[in-house]
């Protein structure tokens, strides 16, 4: 089955308010659906009218968070949702239904009561669809899609999805690699690795101007450095047998650009 739908967590900031605008605009793309989702972990110990004003308080917001979304995509099906639960398990259970799953990111702490950047790096993680942390911050919107490339078992989706998302933007793709030191022949050696990576792609998707760079330096900061310049970065879900990795970790928490953590 085909998944045509995109989910959107929102929590009431100006973080995720920027995600369900990027949201929107991705289903516009994808001519999917928008599903906006808000959670809330619902504690019977509170009184009756503090429950309520707990409810109100997300339906009002399920309800502002679907009309910024009309008004970025007008043509877009945007349905909003207010579920008890706590955060994580409640967006991961939607990206079973979800071609992707959207976040903002922002400082302190969201999502009622869990620190935000546990719940992105959670999700990321645990969803079975790809996620997007999305920054919040102005980025370029003729700029390129960086991918970061490496000898991970999963490059080739990470790839694959860098090469879509460029597709759908009518973007260009920048695959980067890290060294780490060598001579200019392993550098040489390794761009000619990374062009048999990116040449499948490449045909599948002639339309997407596709270069790679070789840089050295460490992967977080060379990443980082990239996104700076792009208006997508896309990573994997796994790096070197860890959940996310250092490198994507970084990336969620530091990235000027919104990130999108890859899934097959």
């Amino acid at each position: 089955m085909i998944k045509t739908r995109v989910v959107v967590g929102v929590d009431g900031s100006a973080g995720s308010a920027a995600a369900v605008r990027w949201a929107a605009e991705e289903a516009r793309m994808r001519q999917a659906e928008l599903r906006v989702l808000i959670a809330r972990h619902r504690r019977e110990s509170f009184a009756l009218d503090a429950r309520q004003a707990d409810a109100d308080a997300d339906t009002s917001t399920v309800q502002t968070a679907v009309q910024q979304a009309r008004a970025v995509a007008p043509g877009v099906s945007v349905r909003g949702v207010a579920l008890p639960g706590y955060a994580v398990p409640v967006l991961v259970h939607a990206a079973e239904e979800a071609a992707l799953v959207v976040l903002g990111s922002h400082g302190g702490r969201s999502f009622f009561g869990q620190a935000h950047g546990s719940v992105c790096s959670q999700v990321a993680t645990q969803a079975q669809c790809c996620v997007v942390v999305v920054r919040g911050g102005e980025v370029p919107a003729d700029g390129p899609i960086v991918v970061g490339v490496n000898d991970d078992p999963d490059a080739s989706t990470i790839i694959g999805r860098a090469f879509e998302e460029a597709a759908m933007r009518g973007a260009p793709l920048i695959a980067v690699t890290v060294r780490d030191g060598g001579s200019s022949t392993a550098e040489e050696a390794l761009g000619t690795e990374i062009d048999l990576q990116l040449d499948p792609w490449r045909e599948k998707y002639p339309q997407v101007r596709a270069t790679r760079e070789v840089i050295g330096g460490k992967p977080d900061k060379v990443l980082l450095q990239q996104c700076r310049q792009a208006q997508l970065v896309v990573a994997g879900a796994r790096q070197q047998g860890a959940l996310l990795g250092p490198v994507g970790t970084r990336l969620l928490q530091r990235a000027e650009c919104p990130v999108l953590i890859a899934r097959a």
